[in-house]
């Protein structure tokens, strides 16, 4: 069980450091230098595996009580990307 909650936090630090890694460099050289299509491709991409990890966390949280409190944390953490990519996203479409 250990290693699924390191195996979410992992994703979780992962998809942050990319998500910002692609935000930095479009806002740095702007459209023409780096599509933005990049970073929807990832959004979408991130979006989906971190559904599948955080299903599969609850999942185990159902079926673990001795660890459910552990991976409901994991789950927590991972669900922390949402506002960093909904600041992005206001950052590059609405300013």
């Amino acid at each position: 069980m250990n290693e699924l909650q390191n195996f979410g936090k992992i994703t979780a630090l992962a998809s942050f450091v990319a998500g910002s890694t692609i935000f930095a460099l479009y806002s740095y050289f702007g459209e023409p230098d780096f599509p933005i299509q990049i970073g929807i491709l990832f959004v979408i991409g991130a979006l989906v595996i971190n559904t599948a990890i955080v299903l599969v966390l609850i999942g185990a949280a159902l079926l673990k009580s001795e660890n459910r409190i552990e991976l409901l944390k994991t789950c927590g953490i991972m669900l922390l990307n949402i506002p960093v990519v909904i600041l992005y996203f206001y950052l590059l479409f609405i300013i």
